[in-house]
């Protein structure tokens, strides 16, 4: 059977229509829609008017494009800004009304499980601990995992909407700017600082999103092929060359760099920011990307 699996986050509403089959899944299409839910509100715990209006016009594409799949299952997965706003019920009633869509709204500990269980499907980290990371808008899962286990969660509320609210966001970002968002990521990462002493981190496993556009940029400034896998290592050097050029520069230079996604490129340098603090601030060896997140742990429970 066809189904549609719709994460409805604070930037970014991703959508997967999969077919399920012989517990394996087909993806027939996927793509993106951007309209900023959060934008200027997520940080006050409300959805602005305007940003009201983009979200729902999203789902009334999403609506229109997955219409020819015959899909017998819409799933659709509120995170950070729908469990936040104080009107969030107000969009999930228009929803309803406007395209009979049922939203359901998670916990962030419930996001860090579907995290865990989309990138588990990714990469097979073996015997090696994993922290895996999902950089939001909203907010950033940490997940620390071994096997098939997780051995600890936790959903941080300071996604890159949070920070642009307490922090000016130019291009390119001055030092003095970025010296105080680490300091507030330090502040608010306290609980992973002190969780992830009792760990040996191998690898860090970036999960979809900027990390996919990361990727991009890194195999089109390599002039290497993008090899068709849902998880690559990006050496950490171009990593670090990739984040350095991000915040030095101004945006029409980051939108014209090989691999960009415009939609992503002006919050691109926060997240940077929040990866490299997380693979500098805790000296962790090895990143990988994986194309896998949420939409997916949501697919493995169904299959």
């Amino acid at each position: 059977m066809n189904i549609a699996v719709v994460d409805l986050g604070t930037n970014t509403f991703n959508c997967s229509v999969v077919s399920l089959a012989c517990n394996t899944f087909t993806t027939l299409l996927e793509f993106h829609e951007y309209p900023q839910l959060g934008r200027k509100g997520v940080a006050f715990g409300y959805i602005s008017d305007d940003a009201m209006a983009r979200g729902l016009e999203s789902l009334r594409v999403i609506k229109e494009k997955i219409k020819p799949y015959n899909c017998e299952k819409v799933v659709l997965i509120g995170t950070s800004t729908l469990r936040n706003a104080n009107n969030a019920s107000v969009f999930c009633e228009e929803a309803k009304k406007r395209f009979d869509f049922d939203i359901s709204i998670i916990s962030g500990e419930q996001e860090a499980e579907y995290i865990f269980l989309g990138n588990n499907l990714a990469y097979d980290w073996k015997d090696k601990t994993a922290l895996i990371l999902d950089i939001g808008g909203g907010s950033n899962e940490c997940i620390i995992c071994k096997h098939d286990s997780i051995l600890w969660k936790h959903s941080f509320e300071c996604g890159m909407q949070r920070i642009v609210s307490k922090y000016p966001l130019t291009h390119p970002l001055p030092q003095e700017t970025r010296n105080a968002i680490y300091n507030y990521l330090d502040e608010n990462f306290k609980l992973l600082t002190e969780t992830i002493s009792h760990y040996a981190i191998d690898v860090m496993i970036g999960s979809a999103g900027a990390f996919d556009v990361f990727r991009s940029i890194y195999f089109a400034q390599s002039d290497l092929k993008n090899p068709n896998t849902v998880a690559e290592e990006i050496p950490r050097e171009s990593f670090h060359a990739i984040i350095d050029f991000l915040l030095s520069h101004n945006l029409e230079e980051i939108e014209s760099m090989k691999g960009m996604s415009i939609p992503r490129a002006p919050l691109l340098p926060i997240a940077g920011l929040i990866a490299n603090f997380i693979i500098t601030r805790y000296n962790i060896p090895t990143l990988v990307q994986s194309s896998y997140s949420l939409k997916e742990g949501v697919i493995h429970t169904l299959l």
